[in-house]
């Protein structure tokens, strides 16, 4: 699963607060700085800020978690995705122990290259690994619930600013029809493919929707092709979630 020597990688850049990106957080309130991570990030957009229930059915969160944490692989240099395939560009193992383990078996496992096949085995595990890191960070709390016979474990943002602050991000820039920097273009990208736009946009003109797919269209290639499968990922999901 090693990349050809014509594949660019094009990486996304770490997050680095602007002034422009303060002044939003003044805007909104009392936002938090930018979490480390897209996963984090996705997972709170992807959960109720105050109960946090999740907002998709367990397959979308999963295939949206995976998605992300493929993406921090490729931020981190390590990954990148063409014509449906990953590609491992640097084998050495990132400082972060969960994005350290998926790049072992993306390298132990190089006879499996297809996005979509790393998509599913990475969804598999991906809600409740990335809400262990996220526990470990102090970001979340679990807490068991009950409903009707059933018992669950949901993980609780340990601040609501922080976990509502992706999505107001989003938000707010999407509605002024602002550009987006990589990190939130990403971001923006895997809401869309697992519908969570429809939260996110909730209430906006039509016209903040289309400069969103518009940003989309002119995305890096590696972005645009992961979030394909991503698409058709999902779409596979809801099928047999009706079926």
């Amino acid at each position: 699963m090693n990349a050809p020597d014509d594949i660019t990688d094009q990486r996304i850049p770490r997050h680095t607060n602007s002034d422009a990106n303060e002044r939003t957080a003044r805007i909104i309130g009392t936002a938090p700085g930018r979490p480390a991570r897209l996963a984090d990030e996705f997972f709170f957009v992807a959960h109720n800020d105050q109960t946090g229930r999740p907002r998709l059915h367990t397959a979308g969160v999963g295939l949206g978690l995976a998605a992300a944490l493929l993406l921090e692989l490729h931020e981190a240099g390590r990954v990148t995705f063409d014509h449906g395939q990953v590609l491992v560009l640097d084998a050495r193992p990132p400082t972060d122990a969960l994005q350290h383990l998926i790049l072992d078996r993306l390298v132990a496992e190089s006879q499996h290259a297809a996005t979509q096949v790393w998509l599913a085995f990475v969804a598999d595990t991906a809600a409740e690994q990335v809400a262990q890191r996220m526990w470990q960070a102090g970001k979340v709390r679990p807490e068991q619930t009950r409903r009707l016979w059933r018992s669950a474990v949901v993980h609780v943002p340990t601040d609501i600013n922080t976990a509502a602050w992706p999505s107001a991000r989003l938000s707010f820039k999407l509605r002024r029809y602002e550009q987006l920097d990589p990190f939130d273009l990403a971001l923006a990208g895997l809401v869309v493919h697992t519908g969570l736009d429809r939260y996110v946009l909730d209430g906006a003109p039509y016209a903040a929707g289309a400069h969103l797919r518009a940003l989309l269209d002119g995305g890096w290639p590696a972005l645009r092709d992961l979030l394909a499968d991503l698409g058709t990922a999902i779409g596979n999901s809801v099928l047999t979630h009706r079926t």
